[in-house]
């Protein structure tokens, strides 16, 4: 995920029978029934994926991309993040950042994150394995076990919210979160403002996330350089938050 433009440490962007029984003796009613319950039986096996990019304006200029992926298969779900930003100066390139992330969750927790980045030509990556209750870590800017419940700077989903402790996806490093709610908000999308509440992170992360009532993550702002930074969604369909609670 990009990170808000500062230090890091700061702010950082899934028979056998019984004796006796009679036999079973399946009938052609009983097998059209049985086929009706398994073709409407909830699908829980099944893979679910849902997609979705964000384009990314500085102040009135388009610099760049942000693309989601996240698929579920019973109670493992698969996050891909895919970032890439230029911003342009009289025409001339002057920033340039790419990431690629790949996140495992199971039962609610991160099992594994496998990231990326090259920040304007300064390479960061993070490898993350979870062993028992803790998350180990080996990252650009943090190396080390991260314990408990934690978040990351994904950002998809509000259970986040709820957790203390966030690691960072482009360095690694463990990042205190207290988020507060800070009121409602229309959220500008190509097909109209959405009503969202805004919550502001802190205090090792400045950032402003914005997510529907349903849960959906609708954008995010923080500040680069001066300049507010807006991701803008192209389409709020498929929703990405019933992958989270299904």
């Amino acid at each position: 995920m990009l990170l808000p433009d500062r230090d890091e440490r700061r702010n950082a962007l899934h028979g056998s029978v019984r004796a006796g029984a009679k036999p079973l003796h399946l009938t052609r009613r009983t097998a059209l029934a049985a086929g009706a319950a398994a073709l409407f039986a909830p699908s829980i096996a099944l893979a679910s994926t849902a997609t979705r990019r964000y384009r990314l304006e500085r102040g009135s200029s388009d610099i760049g991309h942000h693309d989601i992926s996240v698929s579920r298969t019973g109670d493992e779900i698969a996050v891909e993040i895919d970032i890439e930003i230029l911003v342009r100066v009289l025409g001339i390139a002057a920033y340039r950042y790419t990431m690629t992330n790949s996140e495992r969750w199971r039962g609610g927790e991160v099992v594994s994150i496998r990231s990326r980045t090259n920040n304007d030509g300064e390479d960061a990556f993070v490898t993350a394995t979870r062993t028992g209750d803790v998350l180990e870590v080996e990252g650009s800017t943090f190396s080390g076990a991260v314990p408990g419940l934690i978040g990351t700077t994904t950002y998809w989903t509000p259970a986040f919210l709820q957790r203390d402790v966030w690691v960072s996806t482009q360095g690694g490093a463990p990042l205190d979160i207290a988020a507060r709610r800070a009121g409602t908000a229309q959220y500008p999308t190509p097909a109209g403002a959405v009503p969202t509440t805004a919550w502001e992170l802190g205090p090792e992360l400045e950032a402003t996330l914005h997510y529907s009532n349903a849960g959906e993550w609708v954008g995010s702002t923080f500040d680069a350089r001066g300049q507010q930074v807006r991701y803008i969604p192209q389409d709020l369909n498929p929703a990405l938050a019933p992958l989270w609670s299904t």
